[in-house]
């Protein structure tokens, strides 16, 4: 009886070829930071993977800030689709995201839809309205703006965010609203008010640009008339004057850590909007993405550990692995970062061949770029030639 090969599409977002250019034209910084590189001992499954040849994908010119940043989660949703190209917006703007990625952190926190939804019940039931995405940012100084940086720059502990809530929401609560964590990720939620503030007032019909376009970016592009709104900029500036003299602040501050300027509110979205639910398909889809998992049949990516992919490839299923957190990394400069997730998706490969040893893995990079591995033949004699040329 012939054994069926199941293919593992891997996609990674944030990875580039050794040759992919620079750019010097978005406003920040994109250095081409390279994967573990191939050596005669080397074992890793990630580097055979980008030792392959790499065919680049169609690309988009984008003038608008807002649409020349690549949001992760947009990205992981085009690819989960089988997009070849990124044709679709690459910010996610569209109403209802906030309730969707709230859901996809409810679940990678352990959580089930059936408990989320019992969660907007029970805040709909308390007269809260509005939910929007709430993430915590610092600002940095530069000569007449101040540039964005995110969570991985700031690196606060649960702890931490967790005593800084105590202390905001009875700030927050006399104006109708409320901070709540979800996992790693910060909400916002509002009861709506005709002469409410920023986010608690119901004439507001947008939040701010996705985070991700804003990462290493000057903060004030998306602060203007055209990207944000009046209501939101006052609501801004107040909570950044409440931030700045806090303890936790103080505290940073003294031990070299940087401080908590702002917090940045996007994703608007109606806590009676209705909630993703996807019908299973053919394909077995793994990812760390909190808005693929609530838009898609997809379950929680864990690193350390591969039983559920084993079982879909042992049922003959076709496996979808979408990881956005070296993305992340990149958007934010987190190069560490970047290195740390590299390392982890390499463990979880050998985990997964060495208990499923005729799997096919494919490499793509979520824009329409694949990693061609090359010939067992061609490696050799290229190998070869490496040596004599030492």
């Amino acid at each position: 009886m012939t054994r069926r090969i199941v293919d593992v599409e891997l996609t990674v977002l944030g990875l580039e070829p050794l040759d992919a250019p620079g750019d010097d034209q978005s406003g920040f910084s994109r250095p081409i930071w390279t994967g573990p590189s191939v050596s005669e001992t080397d074992v890793s499954r990630l580097a055979q993977l980008l030792d392959g040849r790499f065919q680049r994908g169609a690309s988009t010119d984008d003038d608008s800030p807002e649409e020349a940043c690549d949001d992760p989660d947009a990205l992981a949703l085009v690819a989960v689709a089988g997009a070849t190209s990124v044709a679709a917006p690459r910010g996610i703007t569209s109403p209802g995201y906030a309730l969707a990625r709230a859901l996809g952190n409810w679940c990678l926190a352990g959580g089930t839809r059936a408990g989320f939804a019992e969660q907007v019940a029970d805040w709909l039931a308390q007269g809260f309205e509005r939910l929007l995405c709430l993430d915590p940012v610092h600002l940095k100084p530069e000569t007449d703006h101040a540039i964005v940086l995110g969570a991985r720059f700031l690196a606060l502990s649960d702890a931490e965010l967790d005593g800084l809530l105590d202390v905001l929401n009875p700030w927050l609560a006399d104006d109708g609203m409320q901070a709540v964590r979800i996992g790693r990720q910060t909400y916002l939620l509002a009861k709506l008010r005709p002469d409410g503030i920023g986010p608690a007032n119901a004439a507001l019909q947008r939040g701010g640009a996705p985070l991700a376009c804003l990462l290493n970016r000057n903060a004030g592009v998306f602060l203007n008339e055209e990207r944000s709104d009046p209501l939101l900029r006052q609501w801004l500036t107040e909570l950044q004057m409440w931030l700045y003299p806090q303890p936790l602040n103080d505290h940073r501050a003294a031990h070299g850590q940087p401080i908590l300027s702002s917090f940045w509110p996007h994703g608007l979205s109606a806590l009676s909007d209705g909630m993703p639910s996807p019908s299973a398909g053919e394909r077995f889809v793994l990812t760390d993405s909190p808005v693929v998992i609530a838009e898609c049949d997809a379950s929680v990516w864990q690193a350390d550990e591969v039983d559920a992919a084993r079982e879909a490839i042992r049922a003959g299923r076709p496996v979808r692995v979408l990881l956005t957190e070296a993305a992340w990394c990149r958007l934010e400069g987190d190069v560490g970062g970047f290195q740390q997730e590299l390392a982890r998706i390499d463990a979880w490969l050998e985990r997964l061949q060495t208990e499923c040893p005729d799997v096919v893995v494919r490499l793509d990079d979520g824009q329409g770029g694949v990693w061609q591995p090359e010939s067992g033949w061609k490696r050799t004699w290229r190998r070869l030639l490496q040596r004599v040329g030492r």
